[in-house]
C-alpha cells in the first residue's frame, strides 16, 4: 500500500514493484494533526478492502509526507503535524511501515521511469505549492546527513542593489512557488487567484500578472542553474503541479542555461516529469518495497 500526503489532498493506492498503481483513491487532507491522520487511515482501509476484493497481498505501507524525514523518522511538524508514534498506531494493521519525505518519494518514482533511467546523477526539482529538490545518485534519493537535503525552496537568494548599495534577499518560495505567485498577485491587485490563473492572465497580457510570472520564472531559472552548478547532474527533472503550466519548464530551462557557469553544463537536459500526480504514490510504494527487499 502507498499513501502520498499533501497539504490539500491524500492519495492512496496499491503499488507493485514495477511501479504500477491500482485502486487509486484521493480525499481532502483535512486539518493539521490528528484529523488528517484519521483521514489517511480511513482511505488506507478503503484501499485494503479493494485489495481483498481482487486477492492482492499487502506487504506493508509506504507513506510520503510533506515533512523532513531522517531514515524513516519524521523530524518536523510544518505541514501535517504527524508523529512517528501516531503513524505507527494509525497504520498498525499494515506493518511494516516506511515513511519518506514526499519529494524523495516522487523523485524515486521518476528515476525508475523512463525520464530518470540510466543517469548516474539526476536532479529532481518540484514546483508546486512549495518548492524543493532531490538529488538522485544511481537512482537512489540522497537524504543528506539529517534528511534535510531538499530545502532549496526555503533558500534566501541575495543580490546587490547597486543603486542603493544594499544587499536584497528573497526566499525562493515567497516569489516563485504556487503559493508565492498567488500571494504576490493578491498583494499587487487585491484579487486572490490560483497560480495557474495568474499564468493564464499573464498570457492574455495582464501587466501585473506578467510582472509576477516573469519574476517567478527568472528566479526559478536561477535556482535551477545554481543547483546545476553545485550538484552537476546529468539531467534535471521538473515535477509538481506548476510543471503543467504551458511553457513554464521551457522558460525556466532557458533562464537556467543562460545562468549556469560551465559552458558544458548549459547542455544539461531539463525536462518535465512524466508521472504527473501519481509520482508521489508510486514513490511511496517503491520506498517501502525497496526497504523490505
Amino acid at each position: 500500500m502507498a499513501i502520498d500526503v499533501g497539504g490539500t489532498k491524500i492519495a492512496a493506492g496499491l503499488v507493485d514493484r514495477r511501479g504500477g498503481v491500482e485502486s487509486l483513491t484521493t480525499v481532502a487532507t483535512g486539518s493539521f494533526g490528528a484529523d488528517s491522520l484519521r483521514r489517511a487511515a480511513a482511505v488506507a482501509d478503503s484501499v485494503a478492502a479493494d485489495a481483498d476484493a481482487v486477492g492482492a497481498e499487502i506487504v506493508g505501507v509506504g507513506i510520503g509526507v510533506p515533512e523532513l524525514v531522517e531514515d524513516g523518522r519524521i523530524t518536523s511538524e510544518a505541514v501535517v503535524g504527524w508523529t512517528d508514534q501516531g503513524v505507527r498506531e494509525a497504520f498498525s494493521d499494515f506493518r511494516p511501515i516506511r515513511v519518506e519525505a514526499d519529494i524523495r518519494a516522487a523523485a524515486l518514482a521518476e528515476a525508475r521511469s523512463r525520464t530518470g533511467a540510466g543517469a548516474k546523477v539526476s536532479l529532481y526539482v518540484n514546483l508546486g505549492t512549495g518548492i524543493s529538490h532531490c538529488l538522485l545518485i544511481e537512482g537512489r534519493p540522497f537524504e543528506g546527513q539529517h534528511g534535510r537535503a531538499l530545502l532549496s525552496g526555503s533558500t534566501v537568494l541575495t543580490a546587490l542593489d547597486t543603486r542603493r548599495n544594499e544587499l536584497v534577499g528573497s526566499c525562493v518560495e515567497d516569489v516563485a512557488s504556487g503559493r508565492g505567485i498567488s500571494e504576490r498577485y493578491a498583494d499587487l491587485t487585491g484579487e486572490v487567484l490560483s497560480a495557474p490563473q495568474v499564468f493564464d492572465l499573464a498570457r492574455r497580457g495582464d501587466a501585473q500578472a506578467r510582472l509576477v510570472v516573469d519574476q517567478a520564472t527568472e528566479l526559478l531559472g536561477h535556482l535551477v542553474a545554481t543547483l546545476i552548478d553545485i550538484l552537476d547532474p546529468a539531467e534535471v527533472i521538473v515535477g509538481g503541479g506548476l510543471c503543467n503550466v504551458r511553457g513554464l519548464v521551457d522558460r525556466v530551462a532557458g533562464v537556467a542555461r543562460r545562468s549556469v557557469w560551465s559552458h558544458r553544463a548549459k547542455a544539461t537536459p531539463i525536462a518535465p516529469a512524466t508521472l504527473g500526480p501519481q509520482a508521489g504514490v508510486i514513490g511511496a510504494g517503491l520506498t517501502l518495497l525497496d526497504h523490505i527487499g
